[in-house]
């Protein structure tokens, strides 16, 4: 079970009666326009307690974090500066609460968040919160990926709009040459959120970091709300080691969906979740009636499926691949006017 540890002084009270109420942030009039025609996006000034605040009891399991996650992609106009386009984010959270999907992950890797400029995620987060509260999602956004001072700008807009949880990448470019170095990174942009639960983007191959046991041991000694990890590495071994009671891993493998399973990963946030969440139901599924041969059926099937859409397994070129085959998917399905649009990598 995913279980996680709580710090009671510094956790909100989520809605645990019929008095509760839900107050949304305020959102600007007007769709978002062209991010170099504004001059800002309007800050949420109205305290959020949505249904996705975290409880005040401590050492309670959350459901919340367990099960199927999206990293959704972000929307953009096919235009030539690739605009952030608002407008299809209720219909995309409508159709993955639908698909029995228990939340998502905006501004990720997939989501091209280092991508964007910091009012366009801002803009983005304030608009998949109003969505998660009006469909039942949880919400985590990745802050990463952006020069310091941007990351924890991002870090403090999420502890404002009261998202789930915020999750970072390392700094990219001066990266960490040690376990010690990341954690202190990490320390610094967590205390920006201090009552969000907090998890770093663990994903070696970009960072260089791979000592994952020993960081969660220490970052759980120096940081109060650090919860865990986004798991986006193929060695399930560590992955297992840092399994913890009172600690979260969530599985960002989508080709180790059913080895992950039967390592003890019970939270997976997959970006085939977006587009085919009928055959990761199925591998769940069969995990769970203890049946392993059709589970590993499924899972070679889905395989195939992400060899055949993708042409490259460079990062950008993947992220590029699984928007065009999400876009096409939504496309045949006739499920109303909805497209992601086009990816902003421009190679």
């Amino acid at each position: 079970m995913a279980w996680f540890r709580r710090d009671e002084a510094k956790r909100d009270s989520g809605p645990q009666s019929s008095e509760s109420r839900i107050n949304e942030p305020k959102m600007p009039a007007a769709a978002v326009r062209e991010a170099d025609r504004e001059d800002s996006i309007r800050q949420t000034d109205t305290e959020l307690t949505s249904p996705t605040s975290l409880p005040k009891e401590t050492g309670v399991f959350d459901s919340r974090f367990h099960g199927l996650l999206a990293p959704v992609f972000s929307c953009f106009k096919d235009d030539e500066r690739r605009s952030l386009d608002v407008r299809p984010i209720n219909r995309y959270a409508e159709w993955l609460r639908t698909q029995m999907i228990s939340g998502v992950l905006i501004n990720g890797v997939v989501g091209e968040g280092p991508m964007m400029r910091v009012r366009e995620r801002k803009a983005n987060c304030e608009y998949w919160q109003r969505a998660a509260v009006r469909h039942n999602l949880m919400i985590m956004v990745q802050v990463g990926g952006a020069p310091l001072a941007d990351v924890v700008s991002l870090a403090a807009h999420a502890e404002a709009v009261r998202v789930s949880g915020v999750v970072t990448l390392p700094e990219l470019f001066y990266r960490p040459r040690n376990v010690d170095q990341l954690v202190k990174y990490c320390q610094h942009v967590a205390k920006r959120c201090n009552t969000r639960p907090f998890f770093y983007y663990h994903m070696p191959s970009m960072t260089g970091v791979e000592h994952m046991v020993e960081f969660c041991s220490k970052a759980e000694k120096c940081i109060s709300n650090f919860m865990g990890l986004y798991y986006a590495s193929a060695d399930l071994e560590m992955g297992q080691r840092c399994l913890r009671f009172g600690r979260l891993v969530m599985l960002a493998s989508t080709a180790l969906l059913a080895s992950g399973l039967m390592s003890g990963f019970n939270c997976s946030s997959l970006v085939v979740v977006n587009i085919r969440p009928d055959l990761v139901h199925k591998i769940c599924e069969a995990f769970d009636d203890n049946n392993l041969q059709l589970a590993r059926e499924y899972q070679r099937e889905l395989n195939q499926l992400i060899e055949i859409h993708t042409h490259d397994s460079q990062l950008e070129y993947w992220v590029v691949s699984m928007k065009n085959w999400f876009n096409k998917e939504f496309g045949s399905r006739q499920v109303g006017n909805f497209s992601a649009g086009p990816a902003r990598i421009v190679y």
